[in-house]
């Protein structure tokens, strides 16, 4: 399992059970199987954009709570990848191009996150009549 998974599970895993969820609660919630639900807590499977944003709802935190993405840490990480090889080396492009794909997904993610935010407040506004 890749760090940024292990992490990620890892976060999922923790604040689920610091408010003392159970796994069949999380899975009832979200509309899967007991089983499904911990296959994929403990890495043998992975959660879509989707059931990260569901997560996150169930979980009552946001989705970057769930990633904990950092972005000055990444960059500050390749910069530091940069000046630890030496130029041409084909590493700092292998670097360059996980960085780039993390940025990627972290805007998909929190575009994700924003709709189903904004989704939320519609219905909340329509209750409300306004």
């Amino acid at each position: 399992m890749d760090a940024v998974k292990e992490k990620v599970i890892g976060n999922i895993k923790t604040i689920r059970e610091t408010k003392n969820y159970s796994e069949e609660y999380m899975a009832d919630k979200m509309g899967i199987s007991q089983s499904t639900y911990n296959r994929k807590e403990n890495g043998e499977g992975d959660f879509t954009l989707t059931e990260l944003i569901n997560l996150a709802g169930v979980l009552e935190v946001s989705v970057s709570k769930i990633i904990e993405l950092d972005l000055a840490r990444i960059i500050t990480q390749n910069n530091t990848e940069f000046h630890d090889h030496a130029a041409g080396n084909q590493n700092i492009i292998e670097h360059q191009t996980v960085s780039a794909e993390g940025y990627k997904v972290a805007i998909e993610t929190q575009e994700k996150e924003i709709a189903y935010l904004r989704a939320q407040v519609d219905k909340l506004m329509d209750k409300l009549g306004g």
